[in-house]
């Protein structure tokens, strides 16, 4: 007999001892799945129980008696309550239902010339075969699920008695006593089952690990990038926290993932730049006693300017990006200038700064136009791209993405001995421009974006960030720990940056030091190093990923489920090929996950579950897009 049908019956002798049987089924289940777990939930309950009496089921609170479900015409709310929530999600209020502001729309093939190309042909098999303006799930399957807080979870068994299953499922209790309850009705074996493979997390009592839920996504890149459903059925200060950490990872996920057509870009950028031979390359890295100043253009860098003009003696400057102009116009010379894009025009925006004499390091695939304006360059193997990993003999310089603010702080955290940050602020200032006074981008007004969320400041303003700069300020932090230096001080009035200590610039003082010795002990990690390269074992692997990827995409695929768990599947057999093979995986892994994207939301947007017709069609794109690449690649290692 079904959980509701027995509930309904009234029955509650059997009742009870069915609802006895569920919780040691469920106990035998997390005694080796989860033995911690298990053993918190062998304690009596502290706070809250469940309850039965003539009018039904509830909960209740222990220590004051009260209810956590109100009676409605005598009668206790608890099972009504679950009933409805149970019936149609994904239309269903009560449920939250977010897209992540991710839609179908074209490329721009100037730009994105195969991938751009691969993309409108899917969108346009689409409306050949009918597809709606509205998305079409089958009844019995949810796509991302949080919830957050769910009061005994009878809801979850209401779905799961409908034969629900779900791709992948999130849930955060605060409080193990309503964990405890939902166990008495939640048959959660078969929530495992019914759940993706490692695609149902548990959170109990203790605030989710950003680590754990950045893992969920990962392994989710696409199949959680588009439609999230969300249910919670109480607020408080600690479930609060856990929407905040899933909306930030959530929007991070969302960011970062390149294309092929860039990364051929700065495939073509780097044999250019390493062919000329006279670069001296980071290969190296070795700490120097002096402090290590890194300069970004936000908003706050205006009050600091004084502060590092003070002390440019005492400290290297690193000036990333645009910050240059605002700092020349000061009248600061930074000792180098750090440059990673790969655009055309990076040539113009140093001359007119300008540059001058100050020396230029830049990564591997920045543009050769902007690096042959140097009176004094030098590469660094960029972390994150492709072409970062095509010689053996050099550093590679990781967790320097995706600002050239990044490139800054990996760099000085990998070389200095103390880092200081200016205007590194990750994020928009209440009440303040974007950019620093007198800078590339000039006049510009206060403005935070429709999409911003407020995080944690560094100083005493209100600092509101975006996917893009919540993932900058993340990586920050991250190289920070890697290479650990001795502090880093972050003295802007922006976002917190994890590892960092707040401080203000009146607050130390810093001690002389032989710069111009240490300049040279900088300059001496850097050394020129043979590049003669083959690129046959390269073009191989290439050949060997594409052919796997292939055979991946050969599956056969029926309906919308079959298709989220290949797209899991593909998304893990790129992942890994990026972690072992960096310079064939990244190549080609940004624009496979927007081809898989695509194809998902063409998928959801078709108005039948059976989507064999839809696949093939769109296979044979892909197919074609896969070869395009291969063949475009060829030709620029010639």
């Amino acid at each position: 007999m079904k959980l509701l049908s027995l509930l309904e019956s009234k029955d509650q002798a059997l009742i009870e001892s069915t609802l006895q049987k569920r919780f040691s089924s469920n106990l035998s289940f997390f005694a080796s799945l989860n033995p911690k777990l298990y053993e918190k939930l062998l304690l009596p309950p502290k706070n809250y129980n469940l309850y039965f009496d003539s009018e039904g089921m509830n909960i209740i609170n222990l220590s004051n008696h009260s209810f956590v479900y109100p009676k409605e015409n005598g009668i206790h709310s608890l099972i009504q309550t679950h009933i409805e929530l149970s019936c149609s999600p994904l239309e269903n209020p009560k449920w939250k239902l977010s897209n992540n502001q991710i839609y179908l729309q074209k490329m721009d093939t100037n730009t994105f010339p195969i991938t751009g190309e691969a993309i409108n042909t899917l969108i346009e098999t689409l409306d050949e075969l009918g597809g709606i303006a509205q998305f079409h799930l089958p009844q019995n399957f949810l796509p991302n699920t949080c919830i957050f807080g769910a009061l005994g979870g009878l809801v979850i068994e209401f779905l799961l008695e409908k034969g629900i299953c779900f791709h992948s499922l999130l849930w955060f209790e605060e409080e193990l006593d309503f964990f405890r309850i939902a166990c008495f009705f939640v048959d959660f074996p078969l929530l495992f089952e019914r759940c993706s493979s490692a695609s149902c997390y548990l959170f109990i009592q203790d605030l989710m690990s950003k680590e754990i839920i950045k893992h969920y996504f990962e392994t989710h890149k696409i199949t959680n990038n588009f439609l999230r459903l969300e249910l919670s059925l109480y607020s408080s200060p600690k479930i609060e926290n856990a929407k905040e950490i899933i909306h930030e990872l959530n929007a991070q996920n969302a960011r970062g993932w390149g294309s092929f057509e860039d990364e051929r870009i700065g495939l073509e950028n780097t044999l250019c730049n390493l062919s000329a031979n006279s670069y001296p390359i980071l290969t190296t890295p070795k700490r120097i006693d002096i402090p290590i100043c890194v300069v970004g253009n936000g908003s706050s860098l205006d009050s600091l300017l004084p502060f590092i003009q003070d002390n440019q003696d005492k400290m290297i400057i690193l000036s990333c990006g645009t910050a240059l102009k605002v700092l020349k116009n000061y009248g600061i010379s930074p000792d180098f200038q750090i440059e990673i894009e790969r655009i055309d025009y990076l040539k113009d925006v140093l001359f007119n700064a300008p540059l001058g004499e100050t020396p230029l390091i830049c990564g591997n695939m920045v543009n050769p136009s902007a690096l042959s304006l140097a009176k004094e360059g030098f590469l660094f193997m960029r972390g994150g791209n492709s072409s970062a990993y095509l010689l053996p003999s050099a550093f590679v310089l990781e967790l320097s993405s995706p600002f050239v603010g990044n490139a800054g702080v990996a760099l000085a955290c990998a070389l200095g001995s103390d880092v200081i940050l200016c205007g590194l602020d990750c994020g928009y200032i209440e009440g303040q421009s974007k950019h620093a006074k007198g800078s590339f981008y000039g006049e510009e007004k206060a403005h935070i974006p429709k999409d911003a969320f407020e995080v944690k400041a560094n100083g005493n303003q209100r600092v509101y960030s975006t996917s893009i700069y919540s993932l900058s300020a993340s990586m920050m932090g991250l190289a920070i720990s890697y290479f650990k230096p001795n502090f880093v001080l972050n003295l802007g009035n922006g976002a917190y940056i994890p590892n960092t200590k707040s401080i203000k610039p009146s607050d130390f003082a810093l001690k002389q030091k032989d710069k111009t010795q240490a300049i040279e002990e900088l300059k001496a990690c850097f050394t020129k190093i043979p590049s003669h390269l083959s690129f046959q074992e390269f073009l191989e692997q290439a050949s060997l990923f594409i052919q796997k990827l292939k055979e991946h995409f050969s599956t056969p695929i029926t309906n919308k489920q079959e298709l989220f768990i290949l797209i899991d599947r593909i998304n893990h057999f790129c992942f890994s090929q990026s972690a072992s093979n960096p310079s064939v995986g990244v190549l080609f892994e940004g624009s496979i996950y927007h081809l898989l994207q695509n194809l998902m939301m063409c998928a959801l947007h078709y108005p039948h579950n059976d989507i064999s017709l839809l696949y093939n069609k769109s296979l044979e794109v892909i197919f074609i897009a896969l070869d395009k690449m291969k063949i475009r690649l060829m030709l620029s290692v010639k």
